[in-house]
């Protein structure tokens, strides 16, 4: 869960998790639908995902889970890092850990203007100085304390350079450069601008669909999107028709747009709300308008269902 979503925002989500999910085999006989819903607000789905798949592979395994870096890696979604956070902070085995919080102490100490993302040569130089840190005697403490410092006093902005323990060893400190390490990662973004398609019938049921046609969301319970650079003209645009047929519009309103950023895309998203005078040939879930909210779980997609309240 703290892979790329802050502690404050995963600690209730986290003990939720725990209290439905208490052991590897609660969490393997979960349904995906519930999986998702614990992972609400948290971003990234394909995380909990690839816990529900390694989950029910460490069952089938018997439910021993393994304890080495080559085994851990196979399991779907756990690369260098989660490995090494596995092994030295659940096992206690000298293996090196690099999150953000340890590259921002490494780029620090030795004055680095790289980042582990520049190349082979970066990202090795980062993992080796990871390994002489690991080295210590019971190195999980030492992992431990080098988040924790990096989240507490290293942090990226204002770092309390006269209050950390290991100024005396940091050539930023001496050479008073902390501010300009890391060098910022330059994030290039995406914009997508389209349309959600919010159909509803006469009873205030809504579909939802498990694919919808956008880069985002995939394999989510969802409305219908679709990238359209005529998104902002007040006419029924003709590519709804692929879910829709004109000629089973009772009546149609853009009812508002949404502004959001899922990972690199920048998203431009107005609201197309429609009744359908049928559901004959409308492929997707029927959801009642009251459930929608349980039923989605895309905070992007919580925004739309606000643009639906008074259709």
């Amino acid at each position: 869960m703290l892979q790329q979503t802050q502690v404050s925002a995963v600690q209730a989500a986290f003990q939720k998790w725990m209290q439905d999910f208490p052991t590897v085999q609660a969490l393997a006989s979960a349904s995906e639908e519930e999986v998702l819903l614990h992972w609400q607000g948290l971003g990234y789905y394909s995380r909990a995902r690839n816990i529900h798949k390694t989950a029910k592979q460490i069952v089938q395994n018997g439910g021993k889970f393994p304890q080495n870096r080559k085994e851990l890696k196979a399991l779907p979604g756990i690369g260098a890092y989660t490995a090494g956070a596995i092994l030295s902070l659940a096992f206690h085995q000298n293996e090196a850990i690099l999150d953000g919080n340890l590259v921002r102490i490494f780029s620090r100490l030795k004055e680095w203007d790289f980042l582990p993302t520049k190349d082979k040569a970066a990202k090795d130089a980062y993992w080796e100085e990871a390994y002489n840190w690991a080295t210590a005697e019971d190195a999980f403490l030492t992992n431990e304390a080098l988040m924790e410092l990096g989240r507490t006093v290293c942090k990226k902005s204002n770092p309390l350079c006269e209050s950390c323990p290991i100024q005396k060893i940091c050539n930023a400190y001496k050479n008073n450069r902390a501010a300009e390490f890391p060098p910022k990662k330059q994030t290039q973004y995406v914009s997508w601008i389209g349309f959600a398609l919010a159909i509803c019938d006469g009873s205030g049921n809504f579909l939802l669909q498990s694919s919808p046609k956008s880069p985002f969301l995939k394999n989510q319970l969802t409305f219908p999107m679709f990238e359209y650079a005529d998104a902002f003209k007040n006419i029924f645009p003709g590519i709804a028709e692929d879910v829709i047929p004109y000629e089973n519009v009772k009546r149609f309103a853009f009812t508002g747009t949404v502004e959001h950023s899922i990972t690199r895309y920048k998203i431009q998203c107005r609201v197309l709300c429609v009744e359908a005078k049928s559901r004959k040939g409308l492929i997707g879930s029927w959801i009642p308008k009251q459930e929608l909210s349980q039923k989605i779980i895309s905070s992007f997609a919580q925004k739309i269902i606000i643009f639906t309240h008074d259709f």
